[in-house]
């Protein structure tokens, strides 16, 4: 493990809107400057020499990243700035979103809960991130804004490999978007790691199900990986196993071979080597399928 420093010397500057951000950002060439939101990764950075940027730019101020709004349509946007524990104990997203709550619950203690924020969670695009694999499942958005204005990515394409993005220079995450899940959906995000709450994510599965009117067949699925590859990626060809057919024996442990064949698990000794990674990818695709399919059916019963 890379050994620990003091902190480097750099200028603070903390901007108190998103237009004077985006004029930061669009003026620091790149590799200058770090944006810091809860600061849990940033600082690790800082003090492994991973980064040294010569400008680090406080976000705590920019009060229009930090919001959660339940859209006109049903669907959710999310500020970047929000914090885990806002996420968590959101009365919104517990309602219509639950495993983003739920996943938030897994992440860190209170303390780092409490500081954590989505947009960073996202942005930082590690491979371990915990919240990206749910929220790919449900199909979010991620808004870039920049002095030329803003754009939307899907999050499946957002990130371009460890520690990359979509993202260009200038450009900041500022928002979260996700459309509302259909009524007979479930999510699911199962992970593990070595301690509770406290460790980094081995490997984690998020899966979205969606069954069919008569509740028989899978209407739609959706499987999203973190620690399985180089960055969370959606398993498309694993989906396409279960896609229109009953739950089966048969069905899981052919999409947990499929889901194997996707990922490329990280040689990485001191925590898992990649065939005990390929092991728990299998093991936890089969697990997080049942259980999206038995919550999704529990919600069809409640709604007929």
């Amino acid at each position: 493990m890379t050994y620990l420093r003091r902190l480097p010397k750099f200028d603070f500057v903390s901007p108190n809107s998103l237009a004077e951000l985006c004029s930061l950002t669009a003026s620091s060439a790149d590799g200058e400057m770090m944006l810091f939101a809860g600061g849990t990764d940033a600082i690790l950075q800082l003090r492994r020499r991973e980064a040294s940027p010569r400008c680090v730019i406080g976000l705590k101020r920019v009060a229009e990243l930090d919001f959660i709004d339940e859209r006109a349509d049903g669907g959710l946007a999310i500020g970047a700035m929000t914090t885990l524990q806002t996420l968590m104990s959101s009365p919104v997203v517990q309602r219509n979103y639950d495993v983003l709550s739920e996943t938030a619950a897994q992440i860190g203690g209170l303390e780092l809960r409490n500081v954590a924020t989505l947009g960073g969670n996202v942005a930082g695009a590690l491979p371990c991130a915990d919240l990206p694999p749910p929220l790919m499942t449900l199909g979010a958005q991620v808004k870039l804004s920049s002095q030329q204005g803003e754009r939307w990515v899907l999050l499946e394409d957002f990130f371009q490999g460890f520690g990359q993005t979509a993202a260009s220079e200038g450009e900041v995450v500022s928002e979260i978007s996700i459309a509302r899940p259909a009524a007979d959906s479930a999510s699911v995000y199962l992970k593990y790691h070595d301690r509770q709450s406290m460790d980094m994510t081995v490997v984690g599965v998020g899966a979205f199900v969606e069954l069919d009117p008569d509740h028989n067949k899978f209407r739609d699925i959706r499987l999203a990986f973190a620690g399985a590859a180089p960055t969370v990626f959606r398993a498309k060809q694993a989906e396409t196993v279960l896609r229109g057919n009953p739950l089966s024996e048969d069905g899981l442990e052919a999409a947990a071979e499929a889901a194997g064949k996707e990922t490329n698990p990280r040689a990485n000794s001191w925590r898992a080597n990649p065939d005990y990674r390929l092991e728990l990818i299998r093991n936890l695709t089969k697990r997080a399928i049942r259980r999206a399919w038995e919550k999704a059916m529990a919600r069809g019963k409640a709604n007929s």
